[in-house]
């Protein structure tokens, strides 16, 4: 077992001439409006007392069993501290180097005599790791079994990263999966990436883990990351990795600041969209009215296409069977992308599946409108305004897509 020295400070080690610590970051769950585990992290300073940065740590062992040796330092270091600190019931995150486990097949000895001497529960010991380096899967698979007998959690890192892909979750069913920082760092600049990411975080649900959106910044990330349905989050937005393990209870406070924030942005933004269809329902519903006094469905949309937003009409009967073909606006026909062709054809296609229908049959009389989704007529996203309507004994439903400006703010 590595040998380690003891001071006020905590477990240090030496390892080619730099003193090695640990520093740790909070996890937070957010129902629970606390730290839920801590990632033990490398501290490096030389002799002097400079900073080394952990990538360059570890870009000092040549061979792959000096990174064995490396990293069992760190893990030993990381679990010391972490027993020292007295932590009852918070989780450790603890990263593998798992290229050097590939090359040099350890067995199982270090990890299980490391739990007995630090007197820490295998369940609280969160394996951290990087999916993407192992190429073997049949090891990659051993790996991660050989954690789960000792009764470990296992953390699937960076997700989003590099080649990262879901066979590879459905594969090894992790516990935790880990969203790499650049995934939040782009949904926080773009609502598109922003869906992008709260679909990962369902389909990850779908798959049994729990989801930490990690390397949170800023507060427009934070609020990408709540708005995501993640479960957990890590970042120096909410806390920076100390060597000292504290039990922040201000994340309470900032968590309900932001949840209190994110609720006015929300209502600002219903607002805004409840008056930029409002001028638009008007329209709508006159063409509603002339359905009702059985003018042709072909004749209808001349008001309606007057508002720049809409893209198209359509019928569908009771069942969900479009009736007869779509019209498009004028102007937006000249900007119709001819690729999609196949799929502007409306005739005889059945939207009974989609909320638009269902939701106008549950309603009968009332004007629904639908939450944003991609268009398959057209490739665009958009919004379909939908009525049930009874016309000479039978149900129709009346739908016009609007087209949806993918930013921030809708117009005023």
């Amino acid at each position: 077992m590595t040998e380690l020295s003891f001071s006020e400070q905590g477990f240090a080690a030496e390892y080619e001439n730099l003193s090695l610590s640990s520093a740790f970051q909070p996890i937070f769950s957010i129902a629970h409006r606390k730290p839920v585990g801590y990632e033990g992290l490398i501290r490096a300073y030389d002799s002097e007392g400079r900073y080394i940065s952990p990538l360059q740590v570890m870009q000092r062992p040549l061979s792959s069993r000096d990174h064995l040796a490396l990293d069992r330092i760190c893990r030993a270091l990381h679990a010391r501290n972490f027993a020292h600190a007295g932590e009852a019931e918070s989780w450790l995150f603890i990263n593998l180097n798992s290229q050097c486990l590939v090359t040099e097949r350890p067995d199982a000895g270090f990890m299980r005599e490391l739990l007995t001497q630090t007197g820490i529960p295998a369940r609280r010991i969160v394996i951290e790791i990087l999916e993407s380096e192992i190429d073997d899967r049949i090891y990659l698979k051993e790996l991660i079994q050989h954690f789960r007998q000792l009764g470990c959690l296992i953390a699937i890192d960076d997700f989003g990263a590099g080649h990262s892909n879901f066979d590879r979750i459905w594969e090894l069913q992790p516990d935790i999966v880990k969203i790499d920082r650049s995934l939040v760092r782009q949904a926080g600049r773009s609502l598109k990436v922003e869906r992008i990411l709260t679909g990962i975080v369902s389909l990850i649900h779908e798959t049994g883990s729990l989801v930490v959106i990690e390397g949170v910044e800023n507060e427009k990330e934070a609020m990408v990351a709540l708005s995501s349905n993640a479960d957990m989050v890590q970042g120096f937005y909410f806390a920076k990795p100390d060597k000292q393990i504290k039990r922040d209870r201000s994340f309470a406070a900032k968590l309900e600041d932001l949840l209190h924030r994110r609720h006015n942005v929300r209502s600002q933004y219903n607002r805004k969209l409840q008056s930029h269809f409002d001028k638009f329902k008007h329209r709508y519903e006159a063409e509603i009215e002339a359905l009702k006094q059985q003018i042709p469905f072909e004749q209808c949309g001349a008001s309606v296409f007057e508002d720049e937003r809409a893209v198209r009409c359509y019928l569908l009967d009771e069942q969900g069977f479009q009736i007869g073909k779509s019209l498009y606006s004028p102007q937006y026909t000249a900007k119709l992308d001819i690729r999609f062709t196949p799929l502007l054809a409306g005739e005889n296609a059945n939207w009974s599946h989609r909320h638009y229908h269902y939701r106008a049959i549950q309603n009968p009389g009332v004007t629904q409108v639908s939450r944003p989704y991609l268009s398959v007529a057209g490739s665009h996203m958009c919004v379909t305004v939908s009525q049930a309507v009874e016309v000479a004994g039978a149900v129709y439903v009346l739908c016009c897509d609007l087209d949806w400006p993918d930013e921030d703010e809708l117009p005023a």
